[in-house]
């Protein structure tokens, strides 16, 4: 039997006849020319290129970054167990193929953010189609389509919300027209001294997870631990479970014993914290808040006994000296990671058992870590068919303006529908002109301190972790300060002119001057007016800086110039009483 003959080609064919009654031959001839990208081959990825080659496509590029992990396969249903640990971009075409054996699709295990998926990548597709739960990569695409003045479709879930839009330079509103909630970032003292919440044990779990058995990284907030927990890695031999108990010993009563000596953190409303040697925690061995209901859980869902987690965290550390000895000083904590997780949930609750914080399940370890929703695959399933739809109308539009066409933003509201409609559509939105990817804005960033802040770290957490570029280099004065080719002080760097370790003040920036970004791989620039400010706020903004531009902050800039306004009006109308009184008190009256 010949390709052409075999069941899949004669299903297809089928198909073919099904969606031409349904779209007419017009549409289905643009449906079988057009060429498209698809960024993702996860959730809604499979989906996505399912429908994609059932609709007709047959010219379809994809690119994932990941492999295929066990905790996958209960909803992105082209996996299957054998397919564990190879690349999702490959496994998912060689899946939809399948379906359509004629269609040709090439996939590519790699980072979108490669400089091989520039914008010359991006020009040569009809349509983008994104299918990522990565904020930062979305920017990056967004950014890439709007260079290269390509559609591109962007959608997402969120348990069981999702959305679909479609996206055009100067049409609509871009991915970056809207604010889009940022990663909290906790203060340092938070974190390593005061934790008050399960979410800042979890993330001081995170980072000691990393100081263990990551790679050097003096950002990371337990960097000062750092000696103490490396002191292993240089010998040869060691028993993990001993070395466990000696990191138990130190973090969880040694360390704490001096936390708690600390006498001006800590008050009748916030007690000190209680030092927890390993043999007390093996100990406690009652759970708590152990009851009927805790029957119909999983043990995921339980929150275990101190034993327990004093145990586990052990157990952890020595599977990473037997089992991965190779891997210390190179990992990284993953979520999806069996081990890594193990140690962060058991650490987390015991931090949490020493600031008598409620300790948490596993599941909920997971989901806070990790800062994720459980993924509903039905949901993915109407955003990808969705994604579908819209894909559809945006070649049918044939270069009229989307706004004028049927291409509209879907949201998926369930299990609390919008006027009893799960599917509730809106009409594409014009682009925002306060928006700085695409709106031509000048935006503006305010930084504690010109003295103390570093040009290399201005780069790495304002303009890449907060403006979201990938490689921006900075401007001033048509002078380069600032190039990602030299991100850390060295003779090339210095050779080129370059000085990463300067501060902003030492590159001659003062309040008021203008920056510009340019950032070659995303095809995007702007301009940032720099503003010093030593009164910003260090627990908003523990990382010394606040981006004032872009969708959503006008109101916020307005409020609280407006709250500062209205603060030294008050301290002005005080000091004026209080030089009112003290005038009354030396006036002598003229009868006396």
């Amino acid at each position: 039997m010949t390709a052409a003959d075999s069941p899949a080609t004669a299903a297809a064919a089928a198909g073919n006849a099904a969606v031409r009654a349904v779209i007419g031959e017009e549409r289905f001839a643009q449906v079988q020319a057009a060429k498209l990208l698809v960024v993702g081959a996860g959730g809604i990825g499979c989906e996505v290129l399912k429908n994609l080659v059932l609709t007709g496509f047959e010219d379809i590029e994809v690119v994932d970054l990941d492999t295929i992990d066990v905790s996958n396969l209960n909803r992105q249903f082209l996996f299957r167990r054998a397919h564990v640990d190879r690349p999702k971009s490959e496994v998912a075409a060689e899946a939809v193929k399948q379906f359509r054996p004629q269609a040709k699709i090439k996939a590519y295990h790699g980072n979108v953010k490669d400089a091989e998926f520039g914008v010359e990548f991006m020009s040569k597709f009809d349509v983008v189609i994104n299918a990522l739960d990565n904020l930062e990569a979305r920017r990056h695409v967004n950014r890439l389509c709007l260079a290269a003045e390509k559609p591109l479709l962007e959608a997402g879930s969120t348990g069981h919300l999702g959305q679909v839009t479609v996206i055009k330079k100067g049409e609509t509103e871009c991915f970056e027209c809207q604010a889009k909630p940022t990663q909290k970032v906790f203060p340092f003292c938070t974190i390593r001294s005061t934790p008050e919440k399960p979410v800042h044990c979890l993330t001081w779990a995170k980072n000691l997870f990393d100081l263990c058995f990551g790679p050097d990284d003096e950002s990371n907030l337990l960097s000062d631990l750092a000696e103490e927990m490396r002191q292993f890695q240089t010998q040869e031999t060691v028993d993990g479970e001993d070395v466990g108990k000696r990191i138990f010993s130190h973090l969880f009563d040694a360390d704490i014993q001096k936390q708690a000596k600390l006498e001006d953190l800590w008050s009748e409303k916030r007690p000190a914290p209680t030092p927890l040697p390993f043999d007390t925690a093996c100990q406690k061995t009652e759970t708590n808040g152990a009851s009927a209901e805790d029957k119909d859980k999983l043990e995921s869902q339980k929150v275990p006994s101190v034993a327990a987690d004093a145990k586990g965290f052990v157990a952890a550390v020595a599977t990473m000296y037997s089992e991965r000895r190779s891997q210390i000083g190179q990992s990284c904590f993953s979520k999806d990671d069996p081990v890594s997780m193990d140690f962060v949930h058991c650490a987390a609750n015991l931090r949490m058992e020493n600031y008598r914080i409620s300790r948490l399940s596993r599941w909920d370890a997971q989901s806070i870590a990790g800062s994720i929703i459980p993924a509903v695959a039905s949901t993915n399933a109407i955003v990808s068919g969705l994604e579908t739809v819209q894909l559809l109308h945006v070649l049918a539009a044939k270069g009229k303006p989307l706004r004028e066409s049927r291409c509209r933003t879907v949201w998926v509201r369930y299990p609390e529908p919008s006027r009893k409609k799960i599917l509730q559509p809106s009409t594409l939105l014009i682009p925002n002109e306060d928006c700085f990817v695409c709106g031509g804005r000048t935006g503006r960033v305010v930084v504690k301190s010109l003295t103390e802040t570093k040009i290399k770290d201005f780069a790495k957490g304002c303009i890449q972790g907060q403006l979201g570029a990938h490689r921006p280099a900075i401007y001033f004065n048509g002078t380069c300060i600032f190039d990602p080719e030299y991100p850390e002080p060295g003779e090339e760097a210095e050779e080129e002119g370059l000085h990463p370790e300067w501060s902003l003040q030492e590159w001659g920036l003062t309040s008021g001057s203008l920056l510009q970004i340019e950032d070659e791989c995303q095809g995007f620039s702007c301009n940032l007016v720099l503003r010093e400010d030593a009164d910003l706020d260090d627990e908003k903004f523990p990382a010394g800086f606040r981006v004032e531009s872009g969708a959503g902050m006008a109101e916020e800039v307005v409020k609280e110039d407006a709250e500062k306004k209205r603060k030294a009006e008050e301290a002005a109308a005080e000091e004026r009483a209080a030089k009112k009184v003290h005038l009354d008190a030396n006036t002598v009256s003229l009868e006396d």
